[in-house]
């Protein structure tokens, strides 16, 4: 079919507007949903967008059907491979979307995947829903095995202390159930039940349907569940393996894929060669352009290298929230360029800056620039520095996981370690495991530092506990924390957050009085509660039974 055979759609014949209708929701009409097009089809259609005089309907039947009216995928991908790979219009990468399952991957990969957060969406299986207390088919506790350890001399201790960590887990789950029974029992329980055309708050002993009862039972088991998991999982390893779903678009893959070729983790080099080979059966074209990159390898260690040398022997101070002060604009720019490869707070890396003559401080940023070749050769989110609200944050897993999520910021995380030492939930004391999970808590930071002396720095991340205390930094200017300390003290969300969220809350308050007017829909209600989840699925049950909607299956 010749190209711009047809000035508009009155022109073409129904056989070939029956083919298209399939891809167009609405032919003819000015709002549509374009649907089904083979891989790389769609990019290129959009592609095409800026430069067709046609509406993307007629530009699709000009350009992209063959000569029997059917979609060309082989046009899509010539169109792509121009304008993307040929011209270098980067943006055009991100008009196709593909979802990617990672599965039994560990808590460490997931940092890899989710720290790449602008153009992609991942899910990731929870473990505060999830039970991580059985084996696999072979009889092993499900967590990876590093291959960086082998012939270290470290693989039976690795394996011995990761198998007593699951262990004491799956000790703590059992008993912690029974506790937050007790904590609170069923007769305190209430679920939102419509009646007489209003929502009431009905206990189990007024239920009056087999629906209501098994609404009750559903949200009732869930929530002690949630709880006895959300404090459980202190004891996981980071090895732990989980499953991430990921739907993003073809630059972020392409960006993805070049960040974890250039991992000093092997598993993630190795899964970056299994999803360059799925991503080359969709979309080869978007995907084209990844690549080790060897210059952020190397400003990499020779960070490292300068940040063992310049900083060791400093002990790590571990204040959970520190809101960072007023600082040079070079010393703070230094500073914040060292961050990821220390486990020294920010407020201690500034005070070494400031002290620092000039030259020196010069002298780090030239390790951290690096040897640029081309543009393309970014300087990392040191670069970043100079918001007005910088914070160093310290918690476990629960906090970064859901903080980590906001976009609108700057973040920088340090390798996970056991140097900030491990949060023992009080619960734990409760049912007896203080002395069994403190055990764990030394036998882990003894065989992360092991790893450490063999030179293992990244991979000694996998020697750490969920409630190992973590460093990350973020900074935002106050529109963003609006949005961020609102959302998240919400009652419905995770008790650990909630808290950290709470005291960023007041220490802006306290430097900044005027800025508090701008966020007085923080909740500062009942931030240590376990059993938050409580009142959020009564709400659900409610629902579920307004819409005839089953709750035997979690979501």
């Amino acid at each position: 079919m010749p190209r711009n055979k047809y000035e508009s759609l009155r022109e073409v014949p129904e056989k070939i507007l029956d083919k298209v209708s399939k891809y167009i929701t609405n032919i003819g009409a000015d709002t549509f949903v374009i649907q089904g097009l083979p891989s790389e089809l769609t990019g290129g259609l959009l592609a095409r967008y800026s430069r067709a005089k046609t509406g993307l309907q007629l530009t699709l039947i000009n350009e992209f059907l063959d000569e029997n009216g059917n979609p060309s995928q082989e046009k899509g991908t010539e169109l792509m491979d121009r304008v993307l790979n040929s011209f270098g219009d980067d943006s055009v990468g991100e008009l196709e979307n593909v979802t990617v399952g990672f599965e039994n991957i560990s808590q460490v990969f997931t940092k890899e995947i989710e720290d790449r957060r602008i153009g992609g969406s991942p899910i990731e299986q929870s473990t505060r829903y999830v039970k991580y207390d059985q084996k696999d088919s072979g009889g092993r506790w499900r967590y990876l095995r590093p291959k960086e350890i082998t012939g270290t001399g470290l693989e039976e201790k690795f394996e011995k202390v990761n198998n007593r960590a699951f262990e004491v887990y799956s000790e703590g789950i059992a008993g912690l159930s029974e506790f937050f029974k007790k904590e609170f029992p069923r007769e305190k329980y209430s679920i939102k039940v419509e009646r007489d055309g209003n929502q009431s708050e009905v206990k189990e002993t007024d239920l009056k349907t087999d629906e209501e009862k098994a609404a009750f039972r559903n949200a009732y088991n869930f929530t002690i569940r949630c709880a006895a998991l959300d404090v459980g999982r202190c004891v996981l390893p980071s090895s732990t393996l989980t499953h991430i779903g990921e739907n993003a678009n073809g630059r972020f893959y392409s960006n993805l894929l070049t960040h974890l070729k250039s991992s000093e983790l092997e598993e993630s080099r190795e899964r970056a060669l299994k999803l360059e080979e799925e991503l080359n059966k969709v979309i080869p074209t978007f995907i084209k352009r990844n690549r080790v990159n060897e210059y952020v390898k190397e400003v990499r260690k020779e960070m490292l290298n300068f940040s063992l040398a310049a900083f060791s022997g400093i002990k790590p101070e571990a204040e959970s929230v520190s809101l960072v002060g007023d600082a040079d604009y070079l010393d703070l720019t230094v500073s914040s360029s060292i961050f990821p490869f220390t486990n020294i707070s920010l407020p201690q890396i500034l005070k070494r800056i400031e002290r620092m003559p000039e030259e020196k401080k010069f002298y780090i940023l030239d390790l951290y620039k690096g040897d640029r070749k081309t543009r393309r050769d970014r300087s990392g989110r040191g670069l970043e520095a100079g918001y007005p609200l910088t914070f160093d944050l310290v918690g476990g897993f629960a906090e970064y996981r859901d903080l980590e999520r906001h976009r609108m910021v700057t973040q920088q995380r340090q390798m996970l370690t056991t140097d900030l030492g491990f949060i023992m939930p009080s619960e734990m004391i409760e049912v007896g495991l203080e002395k069994k999970v403190g055990e764990v808590v030394d036998a882990m930071s003894n065989l992360n530092g092991e790893m450490k002396k063999a030179g293992l720095q990244y991979a000694s991340q996998y020697a750490t506990l969920f409630n190992n205390r973590m460093r990350f930094m973020m900074g935002m200017n106050l529109r963003e924390f609006q949005h961020l300390s609102e959302l998240r003290t919400q009652p419905a969300g995770h008790y650990s957050y909630r808290a950290m969220t709470m005291e960023m809350a007041k220490k802006v308050a306290l430097r900044y009085p005027w800025a508090e007017k701008f966020y007085e829909f923080v909740d500062y209600s009942d931030p240590g509660n376990k059993i938050s989840r409580a009142k959020e699925q009564s709400k659900i049950a409610g629902k579920n039974l307004a819409s005839g909607i089953s709750g035997e299956q979690d979501f």
